[in-house]
Formats: C-alpha cells, structure tokens, sequence
C-alpha cells in the first residue's frame, strides 16, 4: 500500500493501552515487546504507542529509552506502512522489557532497531 494512503498517529491513553495490552497479540525480542491489536476500518490506518516499565527508577532514563524507541520506529516505518492492509487498523503498543542488569545509558540503538526489525517480521508473517 502507497504510504500516501495510510495514517500513522499516536496512541494515547492509559484506557486504549490497556485495551491493546489486554486483547493484542504480543511478540518479544529483546529488548522489546510488540502489543499488537488489528481491527477493521474505512482505511488503512497505523496507532503506536512507547511505554517503559517504572521498574527503571528514573524519569530521564524511561524517557531516553522511549526516544530510541520512536527513533528506532521511526527508521523502520516504511517496513510497517508497507505491510498494512487496505481497511485495517492496526495498533501497537512497544513495551521496553525492563533488564536489571543492563543499565539503561547502556542501551544502544542498534540493538533496538534490530529488534524493531525482527519485531516488523513477526507481525506481519502471522
């Protein structure tokens, strides 16, 4: 699908990210976890949402890792819209999987867009 004819906005509210957690579809591979909720619609729409667990103490360390997490997605998108089907809604909520050991300054991004990539194989081989 052209990405002329597709939508990609930002899923917010803790009631819509508890929906797609509750009832989506999840995939792993470290160190994310994909929440993954399609339904049907008028056109071809992508909702994305970032969440980090509290588990990683600090505000600023939870922000950064949802900041590589938009980057990530953001280097990737093209791979996602171009899967999307006619009439369907998909929306996805990335979750970073909290690793005690690792500390948080010590995540790279190209361990996440890696895995945003294998995460984009996943979804849409199903």
């Amino acid at each position: 699908m052209p990405p002329s004819q597709s939508s990609i906005e930002i899923l917010r509210g803790f009631g819509t990210f508890t929906r797609v957690i509750t009832r989506g579809k999840r995939y792993e591979k470290q160190p994310i976890k994909a929440f993954v909720l399609s339904t049907l619609s008028n056109r071809a729409s992508l909702h994305v949402g970032y969440t980090v667990s509290k588990k990683i103490r600090t505000a600023s360390h939870r922000n950064r890792l949802k900041r590589l997490m938009k980057e990530a997605f953001h280097a990737k998108k093209t791979d996602f819209i171009r899967q999307i089907s006619s009439g369907t809604l998909l929306e996805i909520v990335f979750m970073y999987n909290e690793n005690i050991e690792i500390s948080p300054t010590m995540v790279r991004f190209s361990s996440i867009v890696k895995a945003f990539s294998a995460l984009c194989s996943m979804i849409f081989t199903d």
